[in-house]
Parts: C-alpha cells; structure tokens; sequence
C-alpha cells in the first residue's frame, strides 16, 4: 500500500464523510502498525496498543476504542475479527486510492513511499500536512441560494441601492448575503428589522449615500435602527399625548420581537412556533405571524 496515497484519500474522503477526533486517531493507529508490517494484507494488534497509540484512555476505563472501531467499520474503513481466548484481534484496512498506471507522470517518486519500517518520520510528517490541509478546507465559505433569506435580504438592499442610482456598481451577492447573516447570527438582530432598516436609510438622504454594502450596514446598524425608530416616531422621549403612540409602538416591537424569537427556535417552522407565541398573544393569527417573519418588504424579491 502507498501511505501517502491511502493518506491523501483518507483526508479527501473526510470532507463529505466526516469522523470524529476517536475514529481518525484509531484510523491512523491502525495505519502505523500497518506500515510496520510492511503492509500485510491481515494483521494482529492488541486493542491496549492500539489505545495507547491513538491517545485514548486504558482500554479498561473507556469506551471509546469500541465506539471508535465500530464507527471505522461502520464507514467501510476497516474490517476485523475477533480471535479465541485473549489473542488479539486481525484487522484488515481498506484501500482507498486506485493505483495510477505504471506509466503516468510521478508515480515512480511516491511508489516507495511508506514500504516499510523506516519511513515513520517521512509519514508523520506527511499526516501532520494532511491534518492541517483537512482543517483548512473544512472551513469553507457559506454559499447562499437564491431562496436564502439572507441572499433575499442582499437582493433587497441592492434593489433600494438601484432605486437611488440605476448605475451603482454590481455586487458581490454572496459577500452581501454572509454579512446578512453576521448580522442575524452574531449581532443577534431579527430580519425583520434589518429589512426595515434597508428600506428606512435607502430613503434617508444622508444615509442612502454611506451605506453601499452590507458590510456597512452592519457596521452602522446599531446607529441605523435608533434613527430609523426616532423618524418613525418611536422615540424614547414621547410628547404630550403622543405617549400613547409610543408606547403602542413599543408593545408592537416587542410582540414582533417575541414572534421572530419562537420562529426562529423551531427551525423558522411558523406552523410549529404558532402555539407558543398564541399562549402569549391569544389574538395573533398565522397571517399576523406571518407578515412579521416574511416582511412584505422581502417578497417577491428577486
């Protein structure tokens, strides 16, 4: 066997069949031990080896390596069978890799790779490369579709942009829609709102010319959405008789935010959440619900 090659396959085939951190310790374990049969196509090894090196605990105080071989032998990864009394168990690993042709460019340099006992060092190496590119590629970037809310909030804020300036450069969309989500996700505000918002500055005369992208009303959102509630009335400082109005536009906000927060904790599920947010606000209907969660401003946005 080619350890580099059952190695590079091994980490490919983790991107879409991930493993946890137990299986891939057990998974390269079995692969050293392997490597120092000189690659038989059986071999015996003791579970305790095995543990100690994977990095797991006593095989007596844990189960873990049982958990963890299962889960190889569950991927197709390894086969193995027990023996009588206390022997330990034979293990075969699966092949990975299909074998290049004897003529393809560069097969000749790896074919003696990993053939033996002496090459430990060279492997290690190799592996700690291999982790570290898996870790890389595992973070890859979000990609949004056409039906993402978030991508639904970008499209919007481009099209009120359109409105101002017909000729206004194209956007990155999928830049846009992950700023969307930053801004739900990790600043913890409700789409609702951040449609509002967009609709509110694209309006405002200053605000229309300094916020280009959704990077930049993230960055000012906070400013934003206190000033977009002042014009629409919703001021902390209410005068006279218009203390009503504002404390009417507070019950609403909250109701709304209440609606927005049980959507949200099942699964963006109204039918579901609808329940729970009755229990509170009896006189709620879905097509309330509704109108709250998917802001009239968001549809039919293309």
């Amino acid at each position: 066997m080619n350890y580099i090659s059952q190695l590079n396959a091994f980490y490919d085939r983790l991107e879409l069949n991930p493993l946890n951190s137990s299986e891939i310790a057990l998974w390269n374990a079995l692969m050293s031990i392997n490597n120092k049969t000189a690659w038989s196509d059986k071999f015996t090894v003791a579970a305790s080896v095995l543990c100690n090196k994977a990095g797991m605990k006593n095989i007596s105080k844990s189960s873990n390596f049982f958990k963890a071989r299962n889960g190889l032998t569950q991927a197709g990864l390894i086969t193995w069978k027990s023996r009588k009394g206390n022997q330990a168990a034979e293990y075969t690993i699966t092949k990975l890799y299909s074998d290049l042709p004897t003529y393809s460019v560069g097969n000749g340099v790896d074919s003696s790779v990993g053939n033996g006992v002496g090459n430990s060092v060279d492997s290690s190496v190799t592996l700690n490369k291999l982790k570290q590119k898996h870790k890389k590629t595992s973070r890859r970037k979000h990609v949004y579709d056409q039906g993402s809310d978030y991508m639904k909030l970008a499209k919007f804020l481009q099209k009120q942009i359109l409105q101002n300036d017909p000729d206004a450069k194209k956007p990155n969309l999928q830049k846009w829609a992950d700023d969307m989500r930053k801004l739900v996700e990790l600043d913890h505000r409700s789409k609702h709102d951040v449609a509002l918002v967009i609709k509110w500055c694209q309006q405002d005369s200053f605000w229309s010319t300094n916020i280009l992208s959704a990077a930049k009303l993230r960055k000012q959102f906070g400013q934003l959405y206190i000033k977009s509630k002042a014009a629409n009335g919703s001021t902390p400082e209410p005068q006279g008789s218009g203390s009503s109005d504002f404390d009417q536009a507070v019950a609403k906000q909250q109701r709304n935010d209440l609606i927005y927060n049980k959507y949200s904790e099942f699964g963006n599920d109204l039918d579901r959440a609808l329940p729970e947010i009755q229990a509170i606000y009896p006189d709620i209907t879905y097509e309330d619900a509704d109108r709250v969660v998917n802001p009239p401003e968001l549809r039919g946005v293309k």
